[in-house]
């Protein structure tokens, strides 16, 4: 369960697919992100064990949701940050599946 102070919790995947993938790089742009938006207080930041999404990797779940976002690219992960986690819409375009088409 979330603290009361978080208002998101990310997991972004530290898989065996999504690690060579970029993983760390993208660690860094969502933390500078966070921070740059003044969210670093509100947004809890994990990395996981596998997201069973190899195939799209990098891949990272937002909660609230889940929104599971795939295919990442430091580019995503601002407009992740800018889009869903300041303004509450979540980015269909590196959303998988069904919920991208909601």
């Amino acid at each position: 369960m979330m603290s009361d102070e978080k208002k998101y919790r990310i997991y972004l995947c530290g898989g065996s697919s999504c690690t060579p993938r970029g993983r760390d790089a993208l660690l860094r742009v969502l933390e500078d992100e966070l921070w740059a938006a003044q969210l670093d207080d509100v947004v809890d930041v994990r990395v996981s064990g596998c997201q069973d999404r190899c195939d799209f990797a990098p891949n990272m779940t937002v909660w609230p949701g889940p929104h599971h976002y795939s295919n990442l690219t430091p580019a995503a992960i601002k407009q992740i940050v800018e889009q869903h986690l300041l303004k509450g819409q979540p980015v269909s375009e590196f959303l998988m599946g069904e919920e991208a088409r909601r």
